[in-house]
């Protein structure tokens, strides 16, 4: 098998591999590097990320959609609130792989692109690794990897959040385009954790989004009959079209993630824990630790990749009441979202809060549900 000998491999080429990328070229000296991207199919582009930020994003030239309010629903309560110092913005997927495809990569001759499939990372020596594909393997001194472990599926706590939205465009003007919906629980099934999902792109265009979380997906008619379901009942019947539609899933669980796999190769995106376990969100944890990798291979500084392990604590125990009660965790969420403000909430979910911060959180939530899991 024959052997070609780069500066950095990167194994996938999904949204974590193009943050790297993205984050490498700030540094004068990339344009000196020689960089394969290894992936062995397209990536699905009909995919919208979201995430909360403050002033303008590295990657502002993307978003779609931005929204300085969020709403929060339940069966019997409702509340939108301003999200200051946050703003919740949106990209899609289309927008983002075109960009990256067509714009990003083309300006720099030395990143290629190669369809192959990894089988195996080995180390060589003290500080060489090959990477072993189907069709050519390669060596370098640096290798990223984005491929999860098979036994990351064996978690003892796994769910997944799985999802499907359109697209649509209305007749009429209904949508508040100021305010996003984060969660919207009372379309809720019986015995289920799942929510409706709205960003309004304007006031007659939005992605209206169904999300659960649980142990197998849905066959596709569930989430065709929660879409219209909610369409009918709470946009009163609005006429529509449907534009576009996504529909996907995100593996949540409770595993110990490290900072390198078995041949040294440094992970990125899910396969790092980049992905919050209670939320699914991680397009902003993933860009932190894009910036924070690509400071640390040009300036060594062997700075750390996450943050206080209480935060695995916490997700632990989500996972576990909506694994097992997920009406209990319906009820865990209204109440946080009554009871927090949601710009505390969200700081939270970016594992930013203190200890003081966090008491104050769970004194207001019901203590039964985590005191059971906890002496489980």
């Amino acid at each position: 098998m024959a052997k070609e000998n780069v500066d950095i491999i990167i194994c996938g080429g999904g949204c974590s591999s193009m943050l790297l990328l993205f984050n490498l070229q700030r540094y004068p000296k990339f344009k000196t590097l020689k960089i394969l991207v290894i992936e062995k199919e397209i990536q699905n582009q009909q995919k919208t990320w979201c995430f909360w930020h403050k002033g303008n994003h590295p990657l502002q030239h993307l978003i779609t959609s931005s929204w300085n309010n969020i709403r929060f629903a339940a069966e019997h309560f409702i509340t939108t609130q301003e999200i200051q110092p946050y703003i919740y913005s949106s990209i899609k997927g289309e927008d983002f792989y075109h960009y990256f495809v067509n714009q990003f990569i083309p300006q720099f001759p030395n990143i290629k692109i190669i369809r192959d499939e990894v089988l195996s990372i080995e180390k060589t020596s003290t500080h060489l690794s090959k990477v072993i594909c189907k069709h050519h393997a390669y060596i370098s001194s640096t290798v990223y990897s984005s491929i999860i472990e098979n036994k990351f599926h064996e978690a003892p706590i796994f769910l997944w959040q799985h999802f499907k939205g359109w697209h649509i465009k209305t007749e009429e003007n209904i949508f508040d385009e100021n305010i996003m919906t984060i969660m919207d629980f009372s379309n809720c099934l019986p015995n289920s954790f799942d929510f409706v999902y709205i960003l309004p792109y304007s006031s007659n265009e939005a992605l209206i989004e169904v999300t659960a979380f649980s142990s197998e997906t849905w066959d596709d008619s569930v989430y065709l009959k929660q879409l219209n379901k909610y369409i009918s009942n709470k946009l009163n019947g609005a006429k529509y079209q449907i534009e576009t539609n996504e529909q996907g899933r995100i593996p949540m669980a409770y595993y110990n993630h490290t900072a390198l796999g078995k041949a040294g190769e440094i992970l990125i995106g899910s396969a790092a824990g980049k992905i919050k376990a209670s939320s699914g969100y991680g397009f902003e944890k993933m860009q932190i630790d894009a910036a924070r990798l690509a400071s640390n291979y040009f300036t060594p500084k062997l700075s750390k990749q996450s943050g206080p392990k209480r935060f695995k604590f916490y997700d632990k125990l989500l996972l576990k009441i909506i694994l097992e009660k997920p009406e209990e965790a319906v009820s865990i969420f209204g109440k946080l979202f009554k009871k927090i403000p949601i710009p505390m909430v969200l700081k939270f979910l970016y594992e930013e809060t203190n200890l003081y911060e966090e008491a104050l959180i769970f004194k207001k939530l019901p203590a039964i549900p985590f005191l059971k899991q906890i002496f489980k």
